[in-house]
């Protein structure tokens, strides 16, 4: 989260659209969607074999994303509150 000034002189405009900022603790990945999915990718979704050269590694990350969605999923319900994630595969 940037806190210049620029971000505060703005803040005022941005809540008139009901946008708001929410300020994070320095270390939250638990927080924070990206790393959550980068979590997924890493420990569930991947398999050692992806691991054998870069090419498939770099082959499988972007199968896996662009089937984000369809075959891959996160369900982020209620993750702040509970502090932890359901993972649905189709």
């Amino acid at each position: 989260m940037h806190r210049c000034q620029a971000v505060y002189d703005q803040q005022a405009n941005w809540e008139e659209q009901d946008m708001y900022l929410f300020f994070l603790p320095t270390y939250s990945p638990h927080l924070n969607p990206i790393e959550i999915l980068w979590r997924f990718l890493k420990y569930r979704w991947l398999q050692k074999l992806h691991y054998s050269s870069w090419s498939r590694l770099k082959k499988a990350v972007f199968a896996i994303i662009r089937l984000f969605g369809q075959e891959y999923r996160i369900c982020f319900d209620g993750l702040v509150n509970r502090n932890k994630v359901k993972f649905n595969s189709a």
